[in-house]
């Protein structure tokens, strides 16, 4: 049985969720066919991708460096090892700016 709801405040606009659900999996279908089918589009959707895969890691991996580098920046003030601290902060600090 098909679900066909309507909006309730207009009783004329009638939905066939069923319908639409499948009218858009047909089209998500035929596209990743009509992909599989040219070399080109394949070369294209893989080198997407893999650019924002890559360009995804680098700001991670820089985000994840400026964290770091800033919990340990609260460290430093610590009496036992404030000092480890500050040269392991230091070191990350120096070893992303020469790269």
């Amino acid at each position: 049985m098909p679900i066909t709801e309507g909006r309730p405040d207009s009783g004329h606009t009638k939905v066939n969720y069923e319908r639409l659900g499948k009218a858009v999996e047909d089209a998500l279908i035929l596209d990743y066919i009509y992909v599989l089918h040219s070399t080109r589009r394949q070369v294209w959707s893989s080198f997407v991708r893999g650019l924002f895969a890559g360009l995804g890691g680098v700001i991670g991996a820089t985000l994840g460096v400026a964290v770091l580098a800033a919990i340990l920046g609260f460290f430093s003030s610590t009496p036992v090892v404030g000092h480890f601290f500050t040269r392991v902060g230091q070191t990350i600090e120096n070893r992303s700016t020469s790269k």
